[in-house]
């Protein structure tokens, strides 16, 4: 026969213990990944790029202007530092650093671009342009 202490203990550990592995389960649920936006813009005024050809300025759109959310098109293929996002049914590219989105983007370097000109490299540079530096 069971004593009464242990009674009370297996009545309290069942519950904490269905609570743990319902936890458990709810955090092994991978969440589906939501698609990136552009919520705002960093500067007064974004250029909207050809993606076809990035050196083709399409449109510029200012701070006021802005209408989002712009939702980013993951399957087009374009230009280091360039984002494509659908603006009015359009998909035009933009500069990366020049946006701000919902999610975190990777960006990758810009091999053309000057960047910090020809500088040593120091700390607070965290190792801008040595990416172009192997590709050479």
């Amino acid at each position: 026969m069971v004593s009464l202490p242990a009674r009370r203990l297996s009545a309290l550990l069942v519950p904490l213990l269905l609570a743990t592995a319902t936890a458990a389960a709810a955090q092994a649920a991978p969440e589906a990944p939501r698609p990136t936006q552009v919520k705002g813009l960093r500067t007064p005024k974004v250029a909207l790029y050809s993606c076809a050809d990035s050196s083709k300025k399409e449109k510029e759109v200012s701070k006021a202007e802005f209408s989002g959310p712009w939702p980013v098109d993951p399957d087009e293929k374009v230009a280091a530092g360039l984002l494509p996002v659908k603006v009015n049914g359009t998909v035009y590219c933009v500069r990366l650093y020049a946006v701000e989105t919902d999610n975190p983007v990777k960006a990758t370097s810009e091999c053309g671009a000057l960047v910090a000109a020809n500088q040593p490299g120091m700390g607070a540079t965290r190792g801008v342009g040595n990416e172009c530096k192997n590709k050479k």
